[in-house]
């Protein structure tokens, strides 16, 4: 299939499942896809900002949700390579003495890595009834409420866990000594030429070209704002604002540094060989990576392929809350119809949404 042809079906099927939608000013999605580094396709549908009708286009900043965990896990290896911390290393050598006082089964089994990987079994922050309270967590409500307790023996299972890329953003902040998003900003951020990207403070809600969350209401014709939550707050599992040009950027310059400075990025624990560094992995290699992101009022999902073939990444960022349908007939489309872009481990397109919860 030509890459004409491909252009015109991504086009109709975006123009169906959003241009229909019942309100003329109304959220919508972004999208782009490159092959072998260059920009084959990008569509920007919809508004970022429905009250002040700012329409969404190659600069405007989603929430990243989920999506934020690989640039965590990249701080990591940051730090990691200034040896400044070693991913073997348990939690005891980072965090307070009341913390290893209270919660001493963790501080001593939980690795690093096991946080990386999901496999460190803590317990997940979404269920504290604490949360009910009504107001927004932020990071530390998690780490002083953290109960001393796992749902396994670390490094034994894989369980996905946003309370452990909490914790490793607490890391980045004990071990450089810097706020987690004035640190993403001098290594990455600033480092790649990311020209907005940054990390949601409750403190500084200045955010340029914002994309608000929303949902559709009963008659799903029209959106009400659904931006905020009591999880939303929290930065190392989610917390990080970025647009599709930004994102690329990202993209672009991780090539150079994954074959280079961190090669160890390859290199998969045995206890969640199919997780590494915030993607999910079809296998061992690597070749094909792909992570979704789901939050209040947003539905994401970027995958790439690296082969020697071909390399492929695709976008999709939507500031639609629960957008699943709409994403699923994107992937359908990919993998029916446009060969060029079809991950060869089909399973894990498929499966993504339950790998996440």
């Amino acid at each position: 299939m030509s890459d004409e042809n491909f252009v015109t079906l991504l086009d109709d099927l975006l123009s169906k499942d959003y241009c229909s939608m019942g309100d003329a000013i109304q959220p919508g999605v972004a999208v782009l896809v490159a092959i072998d580094d260059q920009i084959v396709y990008q569509r920007y549908i919809g508004f970022a900002n429905i009250l002040e009708f700012e329409a969404i286009t190659c600069n405007t900043n989603f929430r990243l949700a989920s999506l934020s965990k690989q640039f965590i896990a990249y701080g990591i290896i940051v730090l990691e390579s200034q040896g400044k911390l070693n991913r073997q290393d348990t939690l005891k050598s980072y965090f307070s003495l009341e913390f290893i006082q209270r919660c001493p089964k963790i501080s001593n089994t939980v690795r690093i890595q096991h946080l990386l990987d999901h496999s460190s079994g803590v317990m997940d922050y979404e269920n504290n009834e604490s949360l009910l309270e009504g107001r927004q967590w932020l990071d530390d409500d998690v780490l002083v409420t953290l109960k001393d307790e796992t749902y396994f023996q670390p490094g034994s299972q894989f369980r996905y866990s946003n309370t452990g890329y909490i914790l490793l953003g607490l890391i980045i902040e004990v071990v450089s000594e810097q706020a987690l998003g004035d640190f993403l900003r001098q290594f990455i951020f600033e480092s790649f030429g990311m020209k907005t990207s940054i990390v949601f403070d409750l403190d500084h809600l200045q955010i340029v070209n914002r994309a608000f969350g929303y949902a559709e209401r009963e008659d799903n014709k029209h959106y009400c704002l659904y931006d905020q939550s009591p999880t939303s707050a929290t930065r190392g599992d989610g917390g990080i604002y970025m647009s599709i040009n930004d994102y690329f950027q990202w993209y672009r310059h991780c090539q150079t540094m994954m074959s280079t400075v961190f090669s160890i990025q390859n290199e998969l624990s045995s206890s969640a060989k199919y997780y590494s560094l915030g993607w999910f992995l079809s296998n061992e290699n690597g070749h094909t990576r792909i992570h979704s992101g789901h939050s209040c009022g947003f539905t994401h999902q970027v995958f790439r392929i690296d082969e020697e073939q071909r390399r492929v990444l695709v976008i999709y960022l939507s500031n639609i809350n629960a957008n699943d349908e709409r994403l699923a007939n994107f992937n359908r489309l990919i993998v029916d119809k446009i060969p060029q872009l079809r991950p060869k481990d089909l399973d894990l397109l498929h499966c993504l949404k339950e790998l996440t919860r």
